[in-house]
């Protein structure tokens, strides 16, 4: 065959892989791209799925306060056409649009701290901070993996108090002048209020106001680029203080808001547009806890729907109706409250006949240990249960014994359900800001016990354990360096496994603590976003650089996720492609940097085929015309730069 070679030009960056026209034949395939004047609109569609229980008062707030310039970043590297809305994580299904006026007193300033007394306190904060430990016992301060039982209230009784402890700290830090002197001047900047001054009582306290005081009560419950500044409004929806709070069921809740045969569709239908990207972002402290549609418990017994907890169905179960000799309705998609808080703990869900096994004690699922989950031990060779410490209460709560705890909806079942919402799952992006561990320099800190580095039994504390000593330490005082990355991984298994393990023990343990307040470890959402692979990211909650941050990172990932250069000819088999980025000087000069393939930090770009994106339908049979080849950057493209594409194609 003949080779055609042929100079390409695009005027503008492709972030959705517009025709490109051909101007002339020379020795290679030339493609040029610049930033963003004149580019295509690329259609971003946001779900955002927010836990609203009172732990999440603070996050809230920076949420809110943050979304301004992650929507600035967007358009400022992207021609967006943006929509964005906004479910919580109890289920309701539907899209909220109600603002929050106020916080309950629950959400009063607090810090974990270890505490016995207000002494304690006053000496880690200054004054008028107070111990919250419950029975104050100095045997109970730590949870096994070392997180804290207790904390430390700020007390206040005006709220020029508040002002000067939480306000305006940025600008003056310990300077009491210069706070004195803003929070008399700009008072209205601080939006805090004191509850029930001069109070000692659990009463009393700071709690941030909504900054939702300019909120229209109509706010659209889908927002557009005409009124994306109300996403305040939405995001600060009133939180949840009931028993029901501690159920937050966040993959089931997105996928509820967006199921396109579900209670929702009218709204889903009217949000999701077929030729946009689909981005999904959780936010939550909490671990997931979506619990399976067909998974149900002997505690709930029902004749009708009614009977049973919200977003749950009563369904006749075979396998109980075998095991007592009469038919058997259950309520079928919802756990015991007992085990609300102790999600992390629980198990996928495993189907019928592993339900029907654990139902039925005269029946056998395992002879050794060996044939248990990790964690879990074979007793008296029967029937797996439990093994690290009081995880076996889990099962005791059971009645009668040996019902099944693994009830949550296996993760991969919303990673297909995700997917399924767009004609190119490649257009489905998934972020996760939530609980994880924090490596830092000391295991204490980093909330690994002793007793998870001596028990055999802990696997991934082991390794970490036996892991070079030397190394250890030197990635414990630099832990960017290079080759600290293996050690890093060990030790963040072993602070997963740690919290794991504490959790069974204590329900309320958490993995990671920042001045938002504490968090657990949220594993499935890690789980989705592996799943998505460089569709997905996840941020910590606890980040010392706050959400805005997590906010700019997943900005970041968006923009180069659609920003492909569709490439107009196949490249020829062996034959290097050759990338250079272009960069317009100050003096209007020019800077060629070549540009390397590889990931990221490594290499500078990637190729990716096929990709839907650039995918261009032929108008009468609707198949893909093109290579269906794209250039995809690992970083964003300045706004001064362009790129430059050369290789050579047999076509």
């Amino acid at each position: 065959m003949k080779r055609i070679v042929a100079t390409i030009f695009a005027a503008a960056i492709l972030t959705a892989c517009a025709d490109v026209p051909v101007h002339d034949i020379s020795s290679s395939v030339r493609v040029e791209t610049s930033s963003l004047a004149g580019s295509r609109v690329v259609k971003l569609d946001f779900l955002w799925v927010i836990d609203n229980s009172t732990s999440m008062c603070q996050e809230v707030q920076a949420l809110a306060q943050s979304f301004d310039q992650f929507a600035s970043m967007l358009k400022t590297y992207l021609n967006a056409d943006i929509r964005v809305a906004v479910t919580n994580m109890r289920e309701d299904c539907n899209f909220v649009n109600s603002a929050a006026s106020a916080y309950p007193i629950v959400c009063r300033e607090t810090r974990s701290h270890p505490c016995l007394g207000s002494m304690d306190c006053a000496q880690e904060f200054g004054p008028n901070w107070d111990c919250e430990c419950g029975n104050c016992n100095a045997s109970a301060l730590y949870n096994v993996n070392g997180s804290v039982t207790s904390n430390c209230v700020f007390h206040c009784g005006s709220e020029a108090d508040c002002c000067g402890e939480f306000c305006f700290q940025d600008e003056c830090a310990a300077e009491e002048s210069c706070l004195t002197t803003q929070c008399s001047e700009r008072a209205d900047e601080c939006l805090y209020e004191c509850r029930n001054p001069q109070s000692t009582q659990n009463d009393n306290g700071c709690v941030a106001l909504p900054d939702t005081g300019e909120c229209p009560s109509n706010v659209p419950t889908v927002l557009t680029m005409n009124n994306l500044d109300l996403f305040k409004c939405n995001a600060s929806t009133p939180l949840q203080q009931d028993f029901k709070s501690q159920f937050e069921q966040g993959l089931r809740s997105g996928w509820c808001a967006l199921d396109p045969d579900g209670r929702n569709f009218e709204d889903a239908a009217g949000f999701l547009r077929p030729d946009a990207y689909l981005v999904l972002i959780f936010v939550t402290d909490e671990e997931d806890c979506s619990v399976d549609e067909q998974y149900a418990s002997p505690n709930w017994a029902c004749e009708t729907d009614a009977d049973c907890p919200e977003n749950s169905k009563c369904k006749l179960d075979k396998a109980f109706s075998y095991l007592v000799g009469q038919e058997k309705r259950l309520c079928h998609g919802v756990i015991k409250k007992d085990y609300y808080n102790r999600c992390t703990v629980i198990g996928e869900y495993k189907g019928p006949a592993h339900h029907a096994l654990a139902y039925d004690l005269s029946k056998r699922d395992c002879e050794k240990d060996e044939d248990c989950e990790y964690g879990w031990q074979c007793q008296q060779g029967k029937k797996c249960r439990p093994e690290f410490f009081n995880m076996g209460t889990i099962a005791s709560y059971q009645q009668p014994p040996g019902v099944p705890i693994f009830s949550l909806s296996p993760v991969s079942k919303f990673y297909a359900r995700f997917k399924s919402l767009k004609a190119d799952p490649s257009k489905v992006l998934v972020a996760a800001i939530i609980g994880d561990g924090m490596p830092v320099a000391s295991d204490k800190k980093s909330l690994i016990s002793e007793q998870c580095l001596s028990d055999q039994r802990f696997l991934r504390c082991q390794e970490y354990a036996a892991a070079d000593s030397k190394k250890k330490a030197e990635c414990a005082d630099n832990p960017d360096a290079e080759g600290c990355e293996d050690i890093l991984q060990l030790k963040m298994n072993c602070i997963r496994e740690c919290f794991f393990i504490s959790k069974g023990s204590n329900s309320n343990s958490t993995v990671c603590s920042s001045a938002y307040g504490d968090a657990e470890l949220g594993n499935r959402y890690l789980q989705l976003v592996q799943m998505f692979g460089p569709n997905g990211i996840v941020a910590n909650i606890c980040s010392s650089a706050g959400i805005g941050s997590a906010l700019d990172d997943i900005a970041e990932l968006v923009i180069k996720r659609v920003t492909k250069i569709c490439l107009p000819r196949p490249v020829k088999d062996g034959r290097e492609v050759r990338v250079t980025k272009v960069i317009t000087l100050p003096d209007g000069g020019e800077e060629h940097v070549t540009l390397f393939e590889g990931d990221s930090p490594d290499g500078d770009f990637k190729l990716e085929a096929p990709t839907q994106a650039c995918c261009f339908p032929d108008e009468v049979t609707g198949e893909c015309t093109g290579t269906q080849t794209a250039i995809t950057l690992n970083d964003i493209l300045e706004p001064e730069a362009s790129v430059i594409v050369k290789y050579e194609s047999d076509f």
